[in-house]
């Protein structure tokens, strides 16, 4: 019988707990199996996870913390696995996990559902002025409502960049709408569009005729500043911009700009240039715009479903088997990592 393996949960985790217990969030998945988990002190996700804190660990479950080539090296020798509890990596040094022999590997079908659904809160949310709404409410203002009327999301378009999995989930959700769906992607086929019932197109067609524009891309070198001035301004002046990829996707300066000068007639974002969000951005001031800390798709039951998913696969990972998701590949052939791998499955 194999030890057990020792994992540790980066801090952010304790950090992010509120008023729950960690099993409310799912680590009860790791009680039944052979697994011995140890939660790093409190930490935010602005902080890099300490290289000490790594110590003796086979593996890491990562939540939403940097890791720095400087958090890993010192671990080379013993630190066997990664495992990103979420999709996106840009906070991690995937380079240097591969040069010292480390796996890293995702659950992105743990957020697809999740995500989407979050989209499409925040596309009818800003669509139908929700903020200024629930002020005026709040403020007694109550005839000041006309001042701020909505716009439908029944029969109108939907224009979404990167048609991925999540991409492609919200143009499932918003069937019922009888929306007509567009997608970009540089690599998007008229095929792969079709089959998620969408129409591939050139970005500046779907930003022309989108009534609703949705980003669902991960942050490369090709979509940074992706949506800068030039794009705001090929948009519809009834459209709403929804951003739950990355930041840095988006010109955030000419966002603001746009929405002040009611160029366009909504967003909602759920990611920012730098994070976490300034509250004293102008973006801040704007009541057509719906705020989300890089939180919408972080419910309960998404917790739950993420790290369980991660105990799957660290089954696969204990039978020998490559888990799902591997994000440098190479790693799994590496005499280095089938080294510390053996060294973590010995018997005691």
């Amino acid at each position: 019988m194999t030890r057990k393996l020792r994992l540790v949960a980066s801090g952010d985790y304790l950090h992010t707990l509120g008023r729950d217990a960690p099993r409310d969030l799912g680590f009860d998945a790791f009680d039944d199996g052979p697994f011995d988990l140890r939660m790093l002190p409190s930490a935010p996700q602005s902080d890099a996870v300490p290289a000490a804190e790594l110590a003796g660990a086979d593996g890491l479950v990562m939540l939403g913390q940097y890791l720095p080539e400087a958090s890993v090296a010192p671990l080379a020798e013993t630190l066997s696995f990664v495992a990103r509890a979420g999709v996106g990596v840009d906070k991690i040094d995937i380079d240097a996990l591969t040069r010292h022999g480390v796996l890293l590997f995702n659950v992105p079908e743990a957020l697809t559902e999740g995500t989407a659904a979050g989209a499409l809160a925040l596309m009818l949310a800003a669509g139908r002025r929700m903020v200024a709404m629930d002020a005026l409410t709040r403020a007694g203002r109550w005839d000041e409502r006309q001042f701020h009327r909505g716009r439908e999301i029944y029969g109108k378009t939907l224009g979404v960049i990167g048609p991925g999995r999540i991409g492609a989930e919200l143009i499932r959700l918003v069937a019922p709408f009888r929306m007509r769906a567009l997608a970009y992607s540089p690599r998007l086929t008229d095929a792969r569009a079709a089959r998620i019932g969408a129409a591939a197109v050139s970005l500046d067609t779907l930003l022309r005729e989108s009534h609703f524009v949705t980003i669902c891309a991960p942050l490369t070198e090709e979509t940074r500043g992706m949506i800068g001035a030039r794009e705001i301004a090929a948009m519809r002046r009834d459209a709403v911009l929804v951003n739950v990829g990355r930041g840095p996707i988006v010109d955030q300066r000419a966002l603001t700009e746009a929405l002040r000068e009611c160029r366009i007639h909504g967003a909602g974002f759920d990611v920012f240039e730098t994070q976490p969000f300034d509250p004293f951005d102008p973006l801040a001031r704007l009541d057509t715009a719906i705020l989300s800390p890089h939180a919408i798709c972080d419910t309960y039951e998404l917790r739950r479903d993420v790290l369980r998913e991660i105990v799957r696969q660290l089954g696969a990972f204990l039978n020998g088997e490559r888990p799902a998701g591997i994000l440098n590949p190479s790693v799994w052939d590496d005499a280095r990592f089938q080294a510390k791998r053996a060294r973590a499955l010995r018997v005691p």
